[in-house]
């Protein structure tokens, strides 16, 4: 995954960050909208080998519920080591193959909103609380949201390659 720079950009910005996070996730539900299991399913081409459309809510969802687990870390106790979350990790097809893609996208907001949630009762203060990553050192809620943010729009210009591909058309 590319860092973003560290300068005062709107992705510096909590506020900003919050409304971004927001909106993606109801952007990825608009791009699935109308699709069939066998659409979720084709196989991505290009840069989007080895994915499917049905992949991309699932990993979603399980990068969102590992970042939940980065911040009540950070929130409960200064410097705390955090566990790795996988950003870039192409799920299993077994592991999503059978999966609903509503169900799917319903338990990645349900975590989003969650997330958000802990995010909006943030004071300026503890955006700048740190934990120990085990490969990255230290990073803070704020890097942990701006990483979010870059997150969910490069699944939403995959996702919508992927159905531009599978469907022939703009959405």
């Amino acid at each position: 995954m590319r860092e973003l720079p560290r300068t005062n950009t709107a992705a510096s910005n909590p506020a900003f960050l919050l409304k971004a996070l927001g909106e993606g996730s109801g952007e990825i539900d608009r791009l699935f909208y109308g699709l069939n299991q066998d659409d979720l399913l084709d196989p991505g081409v290009g840069p989007d080998e080895g994915w499917t459309l049905l992949a991309i809510p699932y990993h979603l969802r399980e990068v969102e519920h590992g970042v939940m687990q980065q911040i009540e870390a950070i929130l409960s106790q200064r410097d705390a080591p955090i566990p790795h979350v996988d950003f870039d990790a192409m799920p299993w097809r077994d592991l999503y193959c059978d999966e609903d893609a509503q169900e799917l996208l319903d338990q990645f907001h349900y975590l989003r909103r969650h997330t958000s949630y802990a995010l909006w009762e943030l004071s300026d203060r503890q955006w700048e609380r740190r934990g120990e990553h085990p490969y990255r050192g230290m990073i803070s809620i704020l890097d942990i949201a701006r990483e979010m943010y870059q997150h969910d729009l490069e699944h939403l210009w995959q996702a919508q390659r992927m159905v531009e591909s599978i469907l022939g058309q703009v959405r």
